[in-house]
């Protein structure tokens, strides 16, 4: 008998809520499940069928990138959530799983790309110089990732966000870099657009892209073009778990803005 797949969801979520342990399966099993959990935008309990996927094979590409895109999606929700503490765990193990992934998985592009995420999320609870270090290497992961496939969209979106957070560095930060680095990392406003341009190129859906891209408008004060990308924000379809907190933003973003102009 073929049963629905929001009544699998539904029976899977019965089970793990009951407190009942997690049925034996293989990691193809735990996998296909921990997806289903995964598109309904419930990180935890995709995280649960992840991690017994990786335990069945830890040597699996599928076990390993998805455990690490877990870790770092529920770590990156508690951020959301402004429960900070608790995300910071999540998020170090969300580093840790991206480093095997690349070594174990060097000629893989999705490598690079989750690095450089980890990495940019693990950045958030770091100070000034520290973030100065990491953004090295954030942008170097990314930008290793389009070179091996320039297709992919999540560099272009990690370098939007990049450039703008460099263009935005104070002067105590710039000299840090100058003096320990030899240089300053490369960056600007222009470039941030570019690179969220170039990913809306690749799917004009996503969320995300057309929200980062009003904060980059909004650093350049440019509240008409901000608006129209917070207006785009609100037509598009939720793809992901993060879109529900970025909708809640854009409202109230949208709603100052729109008090303030006639736009």
């Amino acid at each position: 008998m073929n049963i629905p797949r929001a009544a699998k969801y539904f029976i899977f979520s019965i089970l793990l809520f009951s407190g009942t342990s997690l049925p034996s399966g293989t990691a193809k099993e735990y996998l296909k499940t921990g997806d289903v959990f995964f598109n309904h935008f419930d990180n935890w309990n995709a995280l649960k069928y992840y991690e017994k996927a990786y335990e069945a094979d830890p040597n699996s590409y599928e076990s390993i990138s998805k455990l690490t895109r877990g870790y770092n999606d529920l770590g990156e929700e508690l951020l959301l959530q402004r429960e900070k503490t608790k995300a910071e765990p999540y998020i170090n193990k969300a580093v840790e799983l991206a480093d095997t992934l690349l070594k174990k998985f060097p000629d893989s592009a999705e490598s690079y790309s989750y690095k450089a995420m980890c990495l940019g999320n693990y950045a958030l609870f770091k100070g000034g110089k520290e973030k100065v270090k990491l953004a090295i290497r954030i942008e170097n992961n990314a930008k290793t990732a389009l070179k091996m496939d320039p297709k992919q969209l999540l560099p272009y979106i990690i370098l939007g966000m990049y450039y703008r957070e460099v263009a935005g560095l104070s002067w105590v930060e710039k000299l840090f870099a100058n003096t320990f680095f030899g240089k300053l990392p490369d960056g600007n406003y222009d470039e941030s657009i570019q690179m969220f341009d170039k990913a809306l190129e690749i799917n004009p859906d996503i969320i995300i892209t057309q929200y980062q891209l009003s904060k980059t408008y909004r650093q350049l004060s440019n509240e008409k073009k901000e608006i129209e990308c917070l207006r785009q924000v609100l037509k598009l379809p939720q793809s992901n778990f993060r879109d529900k907190y970025l909708i809640k933003k854009t409202k109230k973003r949208l709603g100052t803005l729109v008090s303030q102009n006639s736009y």
